[in-house]
């Protein structure tokens, strides 16, 4: 197994071409290259790798299903080799070709700020993926890998990957104008042979483990392929980790199952990536569809009843004042700016136990002047949410009695009691106690509440022989244990 450093030549040397974002959307450890870890004692397990990176690789496959396609178009450029505004051809399987034509141009010198760390917030963030790249390309799990072998002959080596990706919060987005190559033609432009061109800069981190393998051996599915690569013991992977990403949650992580969310964190964000916009959006009166992040909102453990607020971040990128719909809710977005939109959710759950809900909202934007002539004349964007919920809590209550006598069968009154799962105990207590003395305080009574394993462990103890004054010994209380919602992480 070869692990390369951060921003390295190899790195530096796999990056040189862009990478494209066209078909597609906790951890043992944070990943440390620079730390030896012990070899894979699981021979064909990905025998090609150490025991820590086997782990997480196998969790990065078993995630990688779960990304569903992404709306916005990237190209990976760990090197900050690209130009931004060069045109860019869209091939018929969904690649990008970079070109010589300059298409447009950035309104600013963002180009130069976005990469100091005081443009971005780390802590945030906006877009993250799991997938398989084929040489320059990213594609989805389920992608039929028969047009990558017919791209070339079936001995030229091809290089597929797996990974991850996050990108933070740019505090200084990118806007751009049409550059004098463009030319206009009523509604639409041209500019060469483009169809798009290298937009704003994305700051983040990227996991990938690398390989080389024939044309000739591109089969079936893509995670399948690369999934049967990484258990070959034959199979020489090279681990890259670009900007201190880390990914948490990817223990027992699945493609089917989405109510244990990862966590994506970039420690040192660095320039890795360029979004791709469409040659349409420096044409002439252009309406380009305005920048939604994060895409999936995660909500998090919000139980049944209680209302959860988090916040959607808009870039506007056209020339022109915008109005945002979402529900009932209207919210102005000014020319080449941006705002935080509120996004509410009161789940409806009333069950024991944490249930994972997905809900759908669509926001509408549409230009403050209705007469501008626009094209087109409304934009939307969808924003997927999830959250984790159910009842708040959970109650259990019990009388529990001794029965009276010289000697009362105090073992009876003994109770361990157990939260169920998904929740843990809040609180163990006793209410209206009774002893035999009308105290359960003196003569050797007590009442016992007391937390166990997460639960509650009640009894009661007393004399066993008749005191003067007495008829009978006996201790009699209400058992009460109280759970609060926690869902597994």
């Amino acid at each position: 197994m070869t692990t390369r450093s951060e921003r390295g030549p190899a790195v530096l040397a796999l990056f040189a071409l862009p990478l494209a974002l066209a078909a597609c959307p906790s951890a043992p450890a944070p990943i440390d290259p620079s730390k030896p870890s012990a070899k894979a004692s699981h021979e064909g397990a990905c025998a090609g790798l150490d025991s820590p990176e086997c782990g997480r690789a196998q969790g990065l496959l078993s995630a990688a299903g779960a990304f569903g396609n992404v709306r916005h178009e990237y190209l990976l450029d760990p090197a900050s080799a690209m130009v931004p505004g060069r045109g860019v051809q869209r091939g018929e399987a969904g690649s990008f070709t970079v070109l010589p034509t300059q298409c447009a141009s950035s309104r600013t010198q963002s180009a130069e700020r976005a990469a100091r760390a005081d443009k971005v917030d780390a802590s945030t963030i906006d877009f993250s993926y799991i997938g398989v790249a084929i040489d320059q390309a990213l594609v989805s799990a389920d992608a039929d890998l028969a047009p990558w072998l017919s791209a070339g002959a079936e001995t030229t080596e091809r290089k597929i990957s797996l990974v991850a990706l996050a990108f933070v919060r740019d505090l200084d987005p990118q806007f751009f104008n049409a550059s004098d190559d463009v030319a206009f033609g009523g509604t639409a432009c041209t500019c060469g042979r483009a169809t798009h061109f290298v937009g704003s800069v994305k700051m983040g981190g990227l996991i990938s483990y690398e390989m080389s393998v024939r044309a000739g051996e591109l089969r079936g599915r893509a995670l399948d392929f690369v999934r049967a690569r990484v258990a070959a013991g034959d199979t020489r992977i090279t681990q890259t980790v670009v900007g201190g990403l880390e990914v948490d949650g990817l223990d027992g992580a699945s493609s089917t199952d989405t109510s244990k969310p990862l966590t994506f964190r970039v420690k040192t964000p660095v320039p890795i990536a360029y979004a791709v916009y469409p040659l349409a959006d420096v044409c002439k009166f252009a309406f380009p569809v305005p920048e939604v992040s994060p895409e999936t909102l995660d909500f998090g453990e919000v139980p049944h009843g209680r209302e959860e607020t988090r916040l959607v971040h808009i870039v506007n990128r056209a020339s022109l004042d915008l109005r945002a719909t979402l529900g009932e809710q209207t919210f102005a977005i000014p020319a080449l700016g941006s705002v935080d939109v509120p996004l509410t959710w009161r789940p409806t759950a009333p069950t024991a136990g944490c249930q994972p809900q997905t809900r759908e909202d669509t926001l509408q934007f549409y230009p403050r002047d209705g007469s501008a002539p626009v094209t087109p004349k409304t934009q939307s964007v969808r924003v997927v949410s999830r959250v984790r919920t159910g009842k708040a809590d959970f109650k259990r209550h019990e009388h529990v009695d001794s029965g009276s006598g010289r000697k009362p069968d105090y073992a009876s009154t003994r109770r361990d009691w157990t939260c169920p799962p998904d929740y843990v105990v809040a609180s163990c207590r006793t209410e209206k106690a009774e002893c035999g003395d009308g105290r359960c305080s003196t003569d050797g009574y007590a009442v016992n509440a007391e937390p166990g394993q997460n639960g509650c462990r009640f009894s009661c103890k007393g004399p066993e022989s008749i005191l003067p004054g007495l008829s009978s010994n006996y201790c009699r209380f209400d058992a009460l244990m109280e759970c609060r919602l926690r869902c597994s992480p």
